[in-house]
């Protein structure tokens, strides 16, 4: 757990999680994302996580979708680097430094860089709570919460439900959101219309809190590789995919299988 970017801080103390390698059905199934569209990507890295990852809560049963989505994307490469163990598909980013060298550096789980949380919130970190908790001098209380899974999925299904019968949805609130509701099992229609309703008796203390929280968790999400500069220091480069997202599990070079 502490090899996750959220170091199994916000998990229940004794959660496992687990994978496996995915199969050629699942990689064919893969093939087939809409770059372009990014619900589907969304659902197709979901896909990989829900058939590839297990996680055991104590106490309850667990689900992939009580995963951080914090942690999605390093335990997808984690599948990735299992499922290519003998190095059948390498993937690699050229990245230059400041004395304009290039050099190809191979991207696998280890050397991701995904979350860098700012000090103004970890101060805030509680471990018997596995969240933020902060409270105002006006005494109103603020906890914040690392998205799981099932509760961006919530979120998003709902978003989508208006746009397509044309109503209309407080979009303010929706920025909130994702940090306030602790577990994705307990979130409806009913509950999250009694956060919007309770949502207007929040100071403007506590809006400007809330609106700040958010803009410090955002800013410490940063996709990127580590690696070892030719100079011997350490530098970091933009993740990107030069194949595209498929050749996270298609291989790109393809080519060089031929005879």
């Amino acid at each position: 757990m502490e090899s996750l970017p959220s170091q199994g801080m916000f998990y229940t103390p004794g959660t496992q999680v687990a994978i496996r390698a995915a199969t050629v059905s699942e990689i064919r199934h893969w093939s087939t994302i809409d770059e372009n569209d990014l619900l589907s990507l969304d659902d197709m890295l979901n896909f990989i996580i829900e058939k590839c990852v297990r996680i055991k809560v104590p106490g309850k049963p667990g689900t992939f979708k009580d995963l951080k989505e914090i942690d999605r994307f390093y335990l997808i490469f984690a599948v990735r680097d299992f499922t290519f163990k003998n190095g059948e598909n390498r993937l690699f980013v050229t990245v230059s430094d400041d004395d304009g060298v290039e050099q190809k550096i191979e991207v696998t789980k280890d050397g991701l860089n995904y979350f860098n949380p700012d000090e103004k919130l970890m101060k805030h970190y509680s471990s018997e709570q596995q969240c933020f908790d902060m409270r105002l001098k006006n005494g109103e209380q603020i906890k914040i919460y690392l998205p799981t899974l099932g509760t961006m999925a919530f979120i998003k299904s709902f978003i989508k439900n208006k746009q397509q019968s044309n109503q209309n949805f407080d979009k303010t609130f929706i920025k909130y959101a994702p940090f306030i509701f602790n577990d994705w099992k307990t979130l409806n229609q009913n509950s999250y219309d009694k956060a919007v309703q309770d949502s207007f008796t929040w100071s403007l203390q506590k809006i400007s809190l809330m609106d700040k929280l958010v803009e410090l968790l955002s800013s410490s999400i940063n996709p990127s590789i580590r690696y070892q500069t030719s100079g011997g220091g350490e530098g970091a480069a933009p993740l990107n995919f030069p194949g595209g997202i498929k050749s996270i599990f298609l291989i790109s070079d393809i080519f060089d299988e031929l005879v």
